[in-house]
């Protein structure tokens, strides 16, 4: 297998609601693309801090009547959690997408099948795009890796 591109960075609470584009060449067809995406920590553990996040959305997105009984039940809104998910863009356009809460995940494009929410398809060569949407980063700070790298097909689609 040969690697197409290896990044990784950190991302604040500032990150939230961005979107990270990376470019890569595909020199010629290939027969697959595998994808590995993962960000760490997943779960927001500090209960106190959680507390604060949730109390400040109530004070934001809920009607000021019903604030104080929703703040005594705030841990019913916990655990908070990250959340990065991923989109693809062949040559011609959108090849699909995986918005999936899972922090670990393996995809697999190919000619005649690819893991859900890509399309199945030719690898062709040319300029491919790779999107990580920030949706929500609640820890201080939150590491992600990608790796993609061109594969044989091994009949391997990955659901996660």
């Amino acid at each position: 297998m040969k690697d197409l591109l290896i990044v990784e960075g950190t991302l604040t609470p500032l990150s939230s609601k961005t979107h990270i584009t990376y470019q890569f060449n595909i020199p010629g067809p290939a027969e697959s693309l595998r994808i590995d995406f993962s960000y760490s920590p997943k779960v927001l553990d500090d209960k106190e801090q959680a507390r604060v996040l949730i109390e400040e959305a109530l004070d934001k997105y809920v009607d000021p009547s019903l604030q104080a009984v929703y703040k005594e039940q705030w841990e019913k809104f916990a655990p908070l959690k990250n959340l990065l998910t991923l989109s693809i863009d062949d040559p011609e356009g959108f090849r699909g997408s995986a918005h999936r809460h899972p922090n670990h995940q393996h995809h697999v494009l190919s000619p005649h099948e690819s893991s859900p929410g890509f399309f199945a398809g030719p690898i062709h060569e040319g300029v491919w795009r790779v999107t990580i949407s920030v949706h929500c980063v609640v820890t201080s700070e939150c590491r992600y890796q990608l790796h993609i790298r061109e594969g044989e097909i091994d009949h391997e689609v990955a659901s996660i």
